[in-house]
């Protein structure tokens, strides 16, 4: 199913999120997603709602901070 339309609204909207799920839930897919989007790697969302209605010129800057003690 996609639901890249429903990450463009979490990201236009503005707001800070704070993901509280369980394990397995598919917090970190989401995030890499939003990762990618914002890098700009349009190839990866062809044939997605996003591919038409994102700026794929624009990139934006990704800081990834990792937390697990792995």
């Amino acid at each position: 199913m996609d639901k890249t339309r429903l990450i463009y609204t979490l990201i236009e909207s503005g707001n800070y999120y704070f993901l509280s799920r369980p394990r397995r839930f598919g917090k970190s897919l989401l995030l890499s997603t939003i990762e990618e989007i914002f890098k700009g790697n349009k190839e990866l969302f062809q044939g997605l709602w996003i591919e038409n209605h994102w700026n794929w010129e624009q990139k934006h800057p990704v800081i990834h901070i990792g937390l697990s003690s792995r």
